[in-house]
């Protein structure tokens, strides 16, 4: 939305609205790198915390700009903010059980695709009436509530433990177990057998996720990384570009760049996403992450193939752009659980960060596809770029080494295997345990409670 209207405001040209668009993502791309190393080094809370602010900042900055150059320069700056979300996402997952993430995940991005669809309510409400400015400032308020919300919440006890503070980590584990009515295993923290820091740096990450036996798992992964937000963020740009790809009109001439059709198309593309997730959170337990992926990035392919033969002045396209739009969204998702389930606890923020980082490389190239390539009147190549992503994306997906529905995450990372420890339950009395199958060592996995609290914990159980 943003875009469009700054466009007729100052007279952009495309390709200095593409830009407007691009540079987001350039500063996601740092951002991705920055704070996943970040939140390895000094804790996923400290990340969060200071990510939120700078967002927050800069999404203050960007209303206020008084010219394209500061604009510009606020935007990327956004993105560099943005960038360090993900590490909001292995955040909660170092708090779920095994038999649940899946499930957690979904529910957790449900989020996300209900702020979409509040955000395009947001601008068709705000952007005729008091203008983009305002549309800036109010969807940027929330981030006051979340930097309240994080007074509240504990550091990663899985953190504590890789760097050797196992004190601090059972400190929040008996406050959560209270938290859920219920109270730890009798023994010892263990946390993988960690005993001290055995954080990587960046280098040290690279090189282990390079590596001979984890080269194929992080090259497929990237390449998932990069066709997910190459073609979701496209399908997100198509949706009020695509009716005018074949016409010479000027949205300019108009009183406002939008009509309230082009604010319907959008608010119907934006819902999709909501029985996206609900597909995924169907399919990702029971076939796995890596044939959810493929079965979405395939569908994801079929719906943008259908679109290259129709005229776009007809609402065909809005349908076919809802179920493209549903399934690249369940897509993300699955992929989103999938990466830092795969990668253990000490290198987690770095390399979900790399890997995330490649998203943002497909979400930098997107708009010269689906804002420029649209306007020259190309539709059907820009729709047979995106579409051939999606088959590769789909290849990608088959390919990856291992599956990780049903595994246990692991804390320490091991150059020599990427696969992860199976999970079996078994019963002490009246509790439940999940033992690691692979690792010999008295290593127990417990479930505290029921509900979003629920966290999984590593102890040595004392009668065992």
């Amino acid at each position: 939305f943003l875009g469009p209207a700054v466009q007729c405001q100052w007279n952009l040209s495309d390709a200095e609205v593409s830009a407007l668009t691009t540079v987001v993502f350039v500063g996601m791309l740092f951002g991705t790198y920055f704070w996943g190393i970040f939140a390895d080094r000094y804790g996923r809370w400290t990340a969060l915390f200071y990510d939120c602010i700078t967002v927050f900042l800069f999404a203050m900055l960007s209303a206020g700009s008084v010219n394209y150059g500061m604009l510009m320069f606020a935007r990327a700056m956004v993105g560099f903010g943005l960038g360090g979300f993900g590490v909001s996402w292995s955040y909660f997952l170092e708090f779920i059980p095994t038999a649940k993430r899946g499930r957690w995940a979904c529910i957790m991005l449900g989020w996300w695709s209900i702020g979409t669809v509040l955000e395009a309510g947001l601008a068709w409400a705000i952007l005729p009436t008091i203008g983009w400015r305002w549309l800036l400032v109010i969807s940027a308020a929330p981030l006051l509530i979340v930097l309240g919300g994080l007074f509240f919440l504990p550091e990663s006890p899985r953190y504590y433990l890789v760097i050797g503070k196992s004190q601090k980590a059972e400190e929040i584990l008996k406050e959560i177990a209270g938290g859920n009515k219920t109270s730890l295993p009798e023994g010892t923290l263990v946390g993988g057998t960690v005993e001290q820091d055995v954080r990587a740096s960046p280098i040290q990450t690279l090189r282990i996720i390079w590596s001979p036996k984890w080269s194929r798992l992080t090259g497929n992964l990237w390449l998932l990384w990069f066709a997910n937000a190459f073609c979701y963020y496209g399908l997100v740009l198509m949706t009020t570009t695509l009716r005018y790809a074949d016409t010479d009109e000027d949205i300019c001439a108009r009183d406002h760049p939008f009509t309230d059709e082009d604010y319907i198309d959008v608010f119907i593309a934006t819902a999709a996403e909501i029985p996206g997730l609900a597909l995924a959170l169907v399919i990702v337990d029971r076939i796995g992450r890596k044939l959810s992926q493929a079965l979405l990035f395939g569908g994801t392919a079929v719906f943008i193939l259908l679109l290259i033969p129709l005229d776009h002045q007809t609402n065909a396209d809005v349908a076919i752009l809802f179920f493209a739009r549903m399934l690249i969204t369940g897509a993300f998702t699955v992929t989103y659980l999938y990466t830092p389930e795969v990668y253990p606890t000490n290198i987690r923020g770095t390399a979900f960060g790399f890997a995330n980082s490649f998203a943002r490389i497909g979400g930098m190239l997107c708009p010269f596809v689906a804002q420029d390539l649209l306007q020259q009147g190309h539709a059907w190549a820009t729709e047979l770029i995106f579409a051939f992503f999606c088959i590769m994306a789909t290849i990608a997906a088959v390919r990856l080494p291992v599956e990780t529905a049903g595994k246990a995450m692991a804390d320490v990372a091991d150059a020599n295997t990427v696969e992860l420890p199976e999970a079996k339950r078994e019963r002490t009395g009246s509790e439940v345990y999940m033992k690691q199958l692979e690792d010999e060592s008295p290593s127990v996995v417990g479930e505290l409670g029921e509900g979003a609290g629920e966290l999984a914990v590593a102890r040595v159980d004392s009668s065992a």
